[in-house]
């Protein structure tokens, strides 16, 4: 069974994840317990509670991410964002496997412990819903606000987890996270 998340380790990633730039009306929540998965499970003991907690974030923020991508690179006019919504597609889909692996080997479960959630950089249905429906420059504006809220708050969780994990691992795929979407963020087009 994986160790549970210690008091200040829930709390530095709940400040993180509170400091984010949130939308109106969004309420950010703490990720709930880590649930271990079945026994049979290879566990690896160096997972602390930041690190399961950063995970167990990590997969949706990316898999959400994919359907904007999606749109970006058929519908975008801006060439600079087409461009970087392929980019990312590519990187997000290698990492969700190396982050599932990483779960796998904290002895977790595949539940979303943040389904229906709403907070910083989490695309929501509503969300993507505005997205899809827009057009032209507004399309493109939808998108790289969308993008920057979520590279942003991307990096601000990679550096807490580099901060505050325990698993090499997992903290070598934060850095590599926190590079990537601080890179994101300088490419991104200028908001109209």
């Amino acid at each position: 069974m994986p160790p549970r998340p210690a008091a200040s380790q829930v709390v530095v990633l709940t400040l993180v994840l509170a400091l984010g730039s949130a939308c109106a009306g969004d309420q950010v929540e703490p990720p709930p317990a880590a649930k271990a998965a079945p026994a049979s499970a290879p566990a690896t003991t160096d997972f602390g509670g930041t690190d399961i907690a950063w995970v167990q974030l990590m997969i949706p923020m990316d898999e959400q991410l994919l359907p904007v991508l999606d749109l970006a690179k058929e519908r975008g006019a801006d060439q600079r964002l087409v461009q970087l919504a392929g980019e990312l597609r590519s990187r997000y889909t290698g990492e969700i496997q190396q982050l599932k692996t990483l779960r796998r080997g904290a002895g977790l479960d595949e539940t979303n412990p943040h389904a229906g959630h709403k907070m910083p950089g989490l695309v929501d249905a509503d969300s993507l819903a505005a997205i899809g429906g827009a057009g032209g420059a507004e399309f493109d504006r939808k998108v790289t606000a969308c993008l920057r809220e979520h590279l942003d708050q991307l990096a601000n969780l990679a550096r807490s987890e580099i901060t505050n994990g325990t698993s090499a691992a997992v903290k070598d795929l934060a850095r590599q996270v926190e590079s990537s979407r601080t890179a994101g963020l300088t490419q991104l087009p200028a908001s109209p």
